[in-house]
Parts: structure tokens; C-alpha cells; sequence
């Protein structure tokens, strides 16, 4: 059975359903068992289906300043900070994490 990448057009050999490496991109390909109604199978040609995407990262930490040199610096999940620039103890308003907490 042979399949055709969706992105680069390459044709290459498969087994059958399952997930292929594309020789000439690299991307993923799912290749889907076609239905067995006499249609045509639903999406691209060959039933190649690329991967959904990744999802979005994490919004990153909260920053903070520090109120002596205005240093601007990111705090986790704690109650004071150290100031990196000038080692001043910061109050941040969050509340510590408790995973640690025997």
C-alpha cells in the first residue's frame, strides 16, 4: 500500500493503518482504514492524516518589582521573594505551595 505525505508529496511504502514517518520531511502521517462503503475515505487522499497541533504553552509566572531598586524578576508559588538584584525581601501575595508539606 503506498501513502503520500500531505506536506511534502512524497509517495512511500506503508504496511497498512497506522502511523508513518514521512522519508522525505519527516512529519507524522496517520494512515486511516478506508471505509468499507464504496466512498471515499474522508479527509486527504490516501486517508493521511497529519497530526492535530500541539497545544498552547503555559502562560509564564507572574512577574513582580521590587519596591527598593524596581527590578523587574519572575516569582513562583511563594509568599516573600529575594530580590536577585539587590537581595530585598519582596511580599508577592501568593500563597505557598503546600505540595512539600509533610
Amino acid at each position: 500500500m503506498n501513502a503520500r505525505c500531505p506536506r511534502c508529496q512524497t509517495v512511500f511504502s506503508v504496511g497498512g493503518p497506522g502511523r508513518y514517518t514521512c522519508p522525505g520531511c519527516g512529519v507524522t502521517n496517520e494512515v486511516r482504514d478506508a471505509p468499507h462503503d464504496g466512498g471515499a475515505p474522508p479527509g486527504p487522499p490516501g486517508g493521511i492524516m497529519t497530526p492535530p497541533p500541539p497545544p498552547p504553552p503555559d502562560p509564564p509566572s507572574s512577574k513582580m518589582a521590587c519596591p527598593e531598586c524596581e527590578f523587574e524578576f519572575i516569582v513562583g508559588a511563594i509568599a516573600v521573594a529575594t530580590c536577585p538584584m539587590c537581595n530585598a525581601e519582596v511580599q508577592t501575595g501568593n500563597a505557598p505551595d503546600d505540595g512539600d508539606a509533610p
